[in-house]
């Protein structure tokens, strides 16, 4: 079919899953469009005239790349990029297909996409990009991957497809071992160099902990969390490479972090972010890392990252009924443990509401509730209610830990508005939900506050 026509369907569906309210039509479209003409995408991403940049890795995607977002176009770039939420291939088309114009051309510059882990080879192959970031990788929705080794040759496989300059996590051992799919000088390395943070006592997690040459267990000087931290191999000489940029003097607080970097000419300024977590960190030190060795001068990356809010279910705050909620997206235990540890060991009385649904996008397993550090909340300060398809389970799981539960509701919609009455007025709440849980939260929420944008 001509790309004319293809695109012109595309866009009807488009308008029609957006009129209809099914949605915000981040998926559809590309996926028509790739059966139309499979070549389709390839033909559009080849148009972009300064390329595309992808972003990859279990956590923090979505967040990275909003960083990115905000210092491209704080440089003066247009960016055509998948913000919807659809990480395969078809939103990836469909994001093409709705920035262009019916000629298949672009007012925009530059493409930027977070990608699915199983979709990188698809997705560099169709796009060929000119930047890659690799997070991290972590367990992940074990019915659909597999074990890491082999999310970690899917990525390896999208990256060998390409000549793209590719940013990898130092910290994070598999991650780092990604440098064997790239020429060595294309490969940038981020991390963090000086952290006091050290893991949960209970934190069990530790996916990819062993040597990527030998197999043997790493060495680690410190761990951060999961298996993220400063780490060798006594057998080989694997170890943690020397990152080219690094976060250093670091500054935890409940709302936000602030810290140095190392790399970029500018030893001496000072980064700050609006949101918390050392997570965040790793978020904005991979931006800041690509941006600057893109060209951008590290103030303006620096000033961009500043004004950078939650996106949609991460961190995100809201106020509601004179209450604020704060919304914590969980989807594995790495991420759930870091909540744990920034936001609910606070020294104060907490109201929690954890929703687990079990549907597809979530991932159909959810033994991964087992690996999560419950056993650090303490029933005197966490006040924990249970909601979503899977809320006896993790009834369950809590009281293994020691953790009485408040109620047990799996409708969420029921759930949220008893949580929000037992929350005291100018209280806080945590809302701790998992993919499709936070979408039905937030668009419930969104009701309540008028809430913009609940389809991104």
């Amino acid at each position: 079919m001509p790309p004319i026509a293809t695109i012109s369907i595309a866009k009807s569906l488009l308008g029609l899953s957006r009129a209809l309210g099914r949605g915000g039509g981040s998926a559809l479209p590309g996926l028509v469009a790739e059966r139309l003409d499979p070549g389709i995408g390839h033909r559009l991403a080849a148009k972009l005239p300064r390329g595309s940049i992808i972003v990859t890795g279990t956590n923090g995607k979505t967040t990275t790349s909003k960083m990115l977002s905000q210092i491209l176009v704080d440089a003066g770039e247009r960016l055509v990029s998948n913000r919807a939420g659809s990480n395969l291939s078809r939103g990836v088309v469909s994001a093409l297909v709705e920035h262009a114009n019916s000629s298949g051309s672009f007012t925009a510059d530059m493409g930027l996409f977070e990608v699915d882990e199983a979709a990188m080879p698809a997705v560099c192959r169709m796009v060929q990009p000119r930047a890659i970031i690799v997070l991290n990788l972590f367990r992940d929705q074990l019915d659909r991957y597999g074990e890491l080794d082999a999310t970690a040759q899917l990525i390896g496989k999208g990256i060998s497809l390409t000549n793209a300059r590719v940013y990898l996590n130092a910290d994070d051992p598999l991650v780092a071992s990604l440098a064997r799919y790239v020429q060595p000088d294309n490969v940038v390395f981020f991390g963090i160099n000086k952290v006091k943070a050290q893991k949960l006592a209970h934190d069990v997690t530790a996916d990819s902990s062993n040597c990527p040459v030998c197999g043997r267990a790493l060495r680690y000087d410190q761990a951060y969390f999961g298996h993220i931290g400063r780490y060798h191999c006594l057998n080989t000489d694997f170890s943690r490479p020397q990152p080219e940029f690094a976060a250093t003097d670091i500054a935890l607080a409940e709302d936000h972090v602030r810290f140095r970097l190392e790399g970029g000419n500018e030893q001496d300024l000072q980064y700050e972010l609006r949101l918390p977590g050392l997570y965040n960190i790793y978020n904005a030190v991979a931006a800041a890392a690509l941006t600057i060795d893109q060209g951008i001068a590290p103030a303006q990356v620096a000033r961009s990252l500043e004004q950078v809010e939650a996106a949609f279910g991460r961190v995100e705050k809201l106020e509601v009924k004179g209450r604020t909620l704060y919304i914590l997206l969980v989807k594995n235990p790495t991420g759930f443990n870091q909540i744990i540890q920034t936001f609910l060991l606070q020294k104060k009385q907490q109201k929690v509401l954890i929703a687990i649904n079990d549907n597809f996008a979530d991932g159909r397993d959810v033994s991964w509730l087992w690996d999560v550090a419950f056993e650090e909340l303490q029933p005197q300060r966490h006040h924990i209610a249970v909601s979503g398809i899977r809320a006896t389970d993790m009834a369950l799981r809590l009281k293994y830990a020691g953790m009485p539960t408040e109620f047990i509701q799996s409708d969420l919609k029921r759930a949220l508005n008893q949580f929000i009455a037992q929350i005291p007025a100018g209280g806080t709440g945590y809302v701790v939900p998992t993919y499709t849980a936070m979408l039905a939260l937030r668009k419930q929420l969104g009701r309540m506050t008028r809430l913009k944008g609940v389809w991104e």
